[in-house]
């Protein structure tokens, strides 16, 4: 008797350190994540605050002063956006280096055309996000507007989006 007694109480005590550990570990995870969403965030405002303070230099009745790139997409609650011309160049984004995103998300999206012709949008989700690429056009050039976004973007959220992204886009080119 005195053992299973015992056996009981060492069962109770394995089972509560087990989720004594689990709950640490979720907890450590989340707070990883909220300091690399926070990384994040620098990085996207030190990205556009460069961009727009060269833009400024080089034509400073071009610069917007109240609309920028970082508040359309903390209005729509994207991560950040990119835009690209075909040959897949950064216009402006809102990363401090959009170079990789840039190249790698208009060559799926080219891919994409070239299999299925005149694809307009896509929607591609990769792990907890989503990646949205599609075509604008302003002065008859083609563009690319490639959006990381941590919840999916209904169609009229889409639009809004890229007739905000064309207004300013008019800024840069």
């Amino acid at each position: 008797m005195e053992n299973l007694g015992l056996f009981t109480i060492s069962l109770g005590a394995g089972f509560f350190g087990s989720y004594y550990t689990l709950f640490k570990l979720k907890k450590d995870k989340k707070n990883v994540q909220n300091k690399e969403k926070e990384l994040l965030e620098l990085e996207v405002i030190e990205g556009l605050q460069k961009l727009k303070s060269q833009a400024v230099s080089k034509n400073p009745e071009k610069a917007s002063d109240t609309y920028d790139l970082l508040e359309i997409a903390l209005s729509h609650d994207l991560l950040d956006i990119t835009v690209v011309n075909e040959e897949g160049l950064t216009i402006i984004s809102t990363l401090k280096d959009p170079d990789e995103v840039a190249g790698q998300y208009s060559g799926v999206f080219q891919t994409l055309n070239k299999i299925m012709g005149n694809v307009e949008k896509t929607s591609i989700k990769s792990g907890e996000e989503y990646i949205y690429i599609s075509t604008i056009e302003k002065n008859e050039m083609p563009f690319y507007i490639i959006a990381n976004s941590n919840i999916e973007m209904d169609p009229i959220d889409e639009r809004e989006l890229q007739n905000e992204v064309i207004e300013i886009l008019g800024q840069y080119i």
